[in-house]
């Protein structure tokens, strides 16, 4: 697993911790690795702790070995730093960049971007740096002055200041909160899942500029509570609760440097890292899903304007003789509302009945409607040419795979996804996570299947494969209907009992009601819904025998096992300790058994 803290990572560090670190004296330092060192630092009413110094991961308070010989850097930075006073420790400019201000008019300096650097100053004269670098304008060098990378701190940020860097961005508002307002890649879907925005919205014709402002003063609010957040399905731990991930945390921590010095504890960097080639893959297949967004999207915003040429032309008439006026969000008519006009670009953002139009009000509205058909037919030439890449690339990788591939057991397409067999042999299916959700309904539930939710929000989408004739009886959907509880956040709240709640396929539906929007993974239910209630939450682990091949099976009933059946509920013990417990007792691997295991603590009982 990758950590690297954000932004907004080190304003919660800094936030939640600098009282506790300010006024302490720092002791002795570890050179632990490479780029990391301990700082051991002392305060009478805190006693020692270790600062756990990352130039490529960031700061945290976590102990590990130190040598037993200090390395010839460690020496160094102990002649210059040792005994003195830590005056203040703080953010710079809302930047990946942590100041400490010691005694005697000497700084350190930790930067956590590019390939990292560890910087101590004198009167703000670089005096050590660990690594030396020259860009055009800025300078890391023993004797020059310490200059951080220009950058826009969004907690200082005034309304025009937003708004300017909103209209001169020709990048859309994800991209843009992310690189020129400062928040990183999560913050910035955060912000725009809370406002509810379609990430690929134009930053140039955003103009909620006091909702924006207000999103991201709540975000840095919250990360003051000082809790934790892990999503390791992600490979994130957050200081606040990121919903546009749509999961739920494996695991929530009473404080930020907890959370923190459990990840590090627990998910050390692997030995086998991904090569060049898979990286490369991984950014195609990623853009080739924007692509096909993006394409989607053109083309239903041609065919919409093509079958509403009239009303588009009532709307751009409006709108040039509005165009010179300061507008935000005004009705031209009943189902229609201007979201923002662009006099320089000659465009405008336009609300009709529901549908959010990017226009050029210079041009007619059939010549916007060819513009649109135009743009998503580009968008799937970059698709042709991103498939067409991502073969060749392919074709380097599967050598290189093969000759280090140990021989493994067949798996079995519903493994993708959490499952189980009922006591009557019914196969249930649920979601991991937004995605799963969605795939799980839209591509195996038919007609003879049930649909089951548990009573909570963000719960799985689980579905009960009936026959081609049958559907399953009332045993078996209570049984899905406890699998769903056990998989909801009610396991790692510790609750003992759940309810959930069965229905047929075709009351589920993607269709919402009008004005409301329904996000990926998520389904709206019509009709009555068949509850059960008091469900117990306990699981069990086992293997059973599949067409000739032994599988680990997690189920919320007890099972006929090939050897041993493990019974767990929700308790106080980490869920990796669990893993290894009953890896060690069904002799599988800890893959598939993390695989099995609900989010959250656990106990074997």
């Amino acid at each position: 697993m990758k950590y690297k803290e954000s932004s907004l990572d080190i304003y919660a560090f800094v936030n939640c911790y600098q009282d506790e670190i300010s006024g302490s004296f720092i002791k002795k330092i570890h050179q632990v690795s490479q780029d990391e060192f301990i700082f051991q630092i002392y305060r009478s009413d805190v006693k020692r702790r270790s600062l756990f110094l990352s130039l490529s991961k960031g700061i945290a308070f976590h102990d590990v070995q130190t040598p037993e010989t200090p390395s010839n850097m460690a020496m160094t930075l102990r002649s210059m730093l040792e005994d003195r006073k830590i005056i203040s420790i703080y953010q710079i400019n809302f930047d990946r960049i942590l100041g400490m201000d010691l005694s005697g008019g000497l700084k350190v300096i930790l930067e956590v971007f590019r390939e990292g650097n560890l910087i101590v100053l004198q009167d703000n004269i670089i005096k050590f740096a660990y690594n030396q670098r020259e860009w055009k304008n800025r300078t890391i060098a023993r004797g020059s002055p310490y200059n951080p990378p220009e950058s826009h701190d969004p907690t200082i940020l005034d309304p025009e200041g937003c708004a300017l860097i909103l209209r001169n961005s020709k990048a859309n508002i994800v991209q843009t909160l992310a690189t020129r307002f400062n928040l990183g890649g999560e913050m910035a879907e955060e912000v725009a899942f809370r406002m509810g925005l379609d990430k690929n919205t134009q930053a140039a014709s955003f103009a909620r500029i006091d909702d924006l402002r207000n999103a991201i003063s709540g975000i840095l609010q919250e990360s003051r509570n000082n809790r934790g957040f892990l999503y390791s399905k992600s490979d994130i731990v957050s200081p606040v609760i990121l919903n546009h991930l749509q999961e739920e945390p494996e695991r929530v921590f009473d404080s930020f440097a907890e959370a923190l010095d459990y990840y590090l504890q627990n998910y050390p960097e692997g030995e086998a890292k991904e090569s060049p080639m898979q990286k490369r893959i991984r950014s195609i297949e990623k853009s080739i899903e924007e692509f096909k967004s993006n394409s989607e999207k053109f083309r239903k915003q041609g065919e919409f304007i093509f079958s509403n040429l009239k009303s588009i032309e009532v709307v751009i008439e409006a709108i040039r003789n509005q165009e010179n006026r300061v507008v935000k969000d005004f009705k031209l008519f009943p189902g229609c509302t201007v979201i923002s006009i662009d006099p320089a670009r000659k465009r405008c953002q336009v609300d009709l009945n529901g549908n959010i139009l990017d226009l050029q009000y210079n041009r007619k509205p059939s010549e916007n409607g060819n513009i649109a058909f135009q743009e998503a037919k580009d968008f799937h030439a970059k698709i042709e040419g991103a498939e067409k890449a991502i073969e060749e690339a392919r074709k380097q990788v599967v050598p290189a795979q093969k000759a280090q591939r140990k021989k493994m057991r067949k798996t079995f397409w519903f493994e993708t996804y959490r499952w189980f067999f009922t006591s009557e042999g019914n196969l249930v299916l649920a979601g991991k996570d937004r995605k799963s959700n969605e795939k799980v309904v839209k591509k195996h539930m038919k007609q003879f299947d049930l649909y089951v939710h548990a009573d909570l929000y963000g719960a799985p989408s689980t579905i009960v494969k009936g026959t081609d004739t049958t559907r399953p009886s009332e045993i078996s959907a209570r049984e899905s209907c406890q699998f769903a509880v056990c998989f909801s956040r009610a396991w790692p709240a510790g609750q003992l009992s759940g309810s959930a709640y069965w229905v047929y396929p075709e009351q589920v539906s993607k269709t919402a009601e009008s004005g409301e929007y329904v996000t990926s993974g998520s389904w709206v239910i019509r009709g009555k819904r068949n509850y059960f209630f008091d469900l117990p939450m306990h699981l069990y682990l086992g293997k059973i025998n599949y067409s000739g091949e032994i599988l680990p099976m997690v189920s919320p009933i007890p099972f006929e096992s090939q050897g041993k059946l493990i019974e767990i509920m929700p308790g106080k013990t980490r869920r990796d300790e669990v893993a290894r417990k009953i890896r060690e007792e069904l002799e599988t691997s800890l893959e598939e058994i993390e695989r099995l295991l609900p989010p959250g603590t656990s106990d074997i009982v």
